[in-house]
């Protein structure tokens, strides 16, 4: 039985902003905004989960929620913002362990969206997008990208160890490949987590994001030497690699120099993705679709801050 109130819950966190901010990453201002953007997709949603033929009560009736909205975001948002567990969760909002797996499972497919601001220019809001054709599309002025690999380091595997292992840091972990705005650091896609003893450029090669990225020659795709043999006709531009007996050269040193502080932005994208500690610490999550869920959740919230970080 859910409980009628909650012992902890937005409106009292709110009261210090300070330790707000380093629970969440939100300042009380930011999080109120995306809660007010959510909010009205939830309850269309939600009514429309609750609308069925053989409903005896009007939608409103019965028990209500535990807490409000705000209250089930900022439970969602601890969940990966930290490492508690639905059991701590529980404790410290004085709800059942149920009830955090429910609101985890309605209020998480919400920040799966991304979150894409409305553009003056355009003379309409912007409706959310989900692909990077369709981003492009709408956004014609975005001419350069920058991608690179990202591990997120897993439990070891009871099967398979060796597949999920990766040389390069000795330790088992998925990876993907983020593709990355070079103007404002907005993170437009990211390739299917894959074993870590894939390469990175066999990540990428493998999915339907290498396909769309090769389409528009046009945009400069910058990239590290994991990505040598990318065609430049097709606007790739990649670090350099030295070989045996074949160093690099002063100027091609100076132009790897020059490319690489181009691509510090994608360092600067996973770090505020890595914010969200259940991924940059071992992710121990096992159920299917969770971990996906889980990244795709951060990524929008990483995208989120900036948006309204850069209108500010």
């Amino acid at each position: 039985m859910f409980p009628s109130s909650v012992s902890f819950s937005f409106d009292q966190a709110i009261r210090r902003p300070a330790v707000f901010r380093r629970l969440t990453s939100f300042s009380v201002e930011e999080f109120k905004s995306l809660a007010e953007k959510l909010k009205p997709e939830w309850l269309r949603r939600e009514r429309e989960r609750l609308t069925r033929p053989d409903r005896k009560r009007a939608i409103g009736q019965g028990r209500p929620y535990a807490g409000s909205f705000e209250t089930m975001l900022l439970v969602v948002v601890l969940y990966l913002r930290t490492s508690a567990g639905n059991a701590i969760l529980s404790m410290l909002f004085g709800i059942d362990e149920v009830t955090v797996r429910t609101w985890r499972r309605r209020i998480t497919p919400l920040l799966i969206d991304r979150f894409i601001p409305d553009s003056p220019a355009r003379g309409k809001k912007t409706k959310r997008i989900n692909d990077l054709d369709e981003f492009l599309k709408a956004y014609p002025e975005v001419k350069e990208i920058i991608g690179d690999g990202s591990e997120f380091k897993i439990q070891r595997p009871k099967r398979k160890q060796r597949k999920n292992s990766t040389g390069k840091s000795k330790r088992h972990v998925k990876k993907t490949v983020l593709v990355v705005n070079t103007n404002d650091g907005l993170i437009l896609g990211r390739t299917k987590l894959r074993p870590g003893s894939v390469h990175d450029k066999r990540v990428l090669d493998d999915d339907p994001l290498h396909a769309r990225m090769e389409k528009r020659p046009d945009i400069i795709k910058r990239m590290d030497s994991a990505w040598t043999g990318e065609n430049p006709a097709t606007g790739w531009v990649v670090n350099k690699r030295g070989r045996r007996n074949h160093p690099l050269t002063e100027a091609e040193k100076k132009e790897n120099k020059k490319l690489s502080k181009i691509r510090i932005g994608v360092e600067h994208a996973i770090r505020r993705i890595k914010v969200f500690r259940r991924l940059a610490e071992t992710v121990v999550i096992r159920a299917k679709g969770q971990f996906d869920a889980c990244l795709d959740a951060a990524i929008n919230l990483a995208n989120f801050k900036v948006l309204v970080r850069r209108s500010a």
